[in-house]
């Protein structure tokens, strides 16, 4: 979905940076967004500083929203763990290109 939405809209990124985050994502919004993103499922000690480089770059309203994202795709990611639904067969060639392995996780 993202990569289809950034080609839709001719926003030019790197989803690769989703897999691998020593890859530059081409946009400071979209660091700012992975960024927030990571320390807000991680629960780490940089998530107000996260939180505020997404004010900063995006605007104070974008932090809400933002995080109302992020914590609907966790939930959907953790049902359809949970209830084991497969990759489907569409979504398979997205993971190596990501630097997932099938199954889901790191690593190619």
């Amino acid at each position: 979905m993202l990569r289809a939405s950034a080609q839709i809209n001719r926003i030019n990124i790197d989803i690769r940076a989703i897999g691998d985050r020593d890859r530059p994502v081409g946009r400071d919004d979209a660091s700012a967004l992975l960024a927030f993103t990571d320390a807000l499922v991680g629960r780490t000690d940089g998530l107000a500083a996260a939180r505020d480089t997404v004010a900063d770059v995006l605007g104070h309203d974008a932090v809400a929203p933002a995080a109302a994202a992020a914590g609907n795709f966790e939930m959907m990611n953790r049902i359809l763990d949970a209830t084991g639904v497969p990759v489907p067969a569409s979504m398979r060639d997205v993971g190596p290109f990501l630097g997932l392995n099938p199954d889901g996780g790191p690593g190619s």
